[in-house]
Parts: structure tokens; C-alpha cells; sequence
């Protein structure tokens, strides 16, 4: 038996393993999931992340346990002046990292219980692609005391990456 070759056996299983692959791959990818601790009384909390897809898209939708509701803010131009407001969508333009940082973010509304230093949040993001497909991932930030050593990375970042426009 020549052990250079494949067996029909084994090259179906790594076409069914490349194919699964590629379905993984198509996926939103979420990282660097993170939120900061809330101070006594505060109801709301931002949460930062990187999200990046295959094929152009938008984030249609974000859920989590931990509040009410979560809301998609975004950095617009009004009047002259930089003005955050709440988007009903993100576009995320195909193979292009979309940092949801010191700026724009997402916004949960209507806390549960306070954010202590250390706790996971579990978020459900609705991405929605152009052929009307839409995809929900559960990603988990991790809760950062209120003067987090990240926060000047992530307004770096922020300066670095396009946040788009909405629609496709």
C-alpha cells in the first residue's frame, strides 16, 4: 500500500472537512469583546469589539440577557459637529475589520445588574448579508474595571479603521 496516496475513504472525509471549513470561514468573526464596569446607579454600559465578514453585510440586531435592550451607536456628522446616534444597522464591508471602539459601539440599555470587573456578558449579533441571509453568533465580552489599560489602544484603533456607511 503506497502511503502517499489517498484512499477514496479518506479524500471524501477531507472534502467534507475543507468544505466545513469554508462555512466556518463565512461566519462573522467577532474579537476583542469587551465592556467596562458600571459605577453605583449607572443603568447602561458601551461594549467594544472588532467584527469582520466574508461578504458585505451589516448588524442588523444585538441581544443580551444582560439588559433591556442593546442599541448599535454610531459617530455621525450633524450640523458640522460630531454627534453620537443610535444606527439601526453597521455595515460591515466584506474582508475589512469594523472596530467598534472608543466611538462607535454598542450600548446596553436598561441593565439587569450592575457590571463588576470580571464578569462575562453574552451578546447575540444578527448579521445580515445582502441576499437577505442573516446569521446570529453568540460572542461573550468580558467586563473591564472602569479605567481599563486598553482604553487608549482602543481609541487608537478607532482612528485606524473606516467604520463605513450604512447599507450595502
Amino acid at each position: 500500500m503506497n502511503r502517499g496516496i489517498l484512499s477514496g475513504r479518506s479524500l471524501a472525509m477531507l472534502v467534507l472537512a475543507l468544505f466545513a471549513t469554508g462555512v466556518i470561514a463565512g461566519e462573522p468573526t467577532v474579537t476583542g469583546a469587551w465592556a467596562k464596569a458600571t459605577a453605583p446607579g449607572q443603568d447602561s454600559a458601551s461594549v467594544y469589539l472588532h467584527i469582520s465578514v466574508r461578504k458585505d453585510a451589516r448588524l442588523v440586531a444585538v441581544g443580551s440577557p444582560a439588559a433591556k435592550h442593546v442599541e448599535i451607536h454610531v459617530m455621525k456628522h450633524e450640523s458640522g459637529m460630531m454627534m453620537m446616534r443610535q444606527a439601526e444597522d453597521l455595515a460591515l464591508p466584506a474582508n475589512k475589520e469594523v472596530v467598534l471602539g472608543s466611538g462607535s459601539h454598542l450600548m446596553l440599555v436598561g441593565l439587569k445588574q450592575p457590571l463588576k470587573p470580571g464578569d462575562r456578558i453574552q451578546l447575540a449579533l444578527t448579521v445580515e448579508y445582502a441576499d437577505k441571509h442573516r446569521e446570529t453568533i453568540t460572542v461573550t465580552a468580558e467586563v473591564r474595571p472602569l479605567t481599563s489599560s486598553h482604553d487608549m489602544q482602543d481609541m487608537h484603533d478607532m482612528g485606524e479603521h473606516d467604520m463605513g456607511s450604512h447599507g450595502y
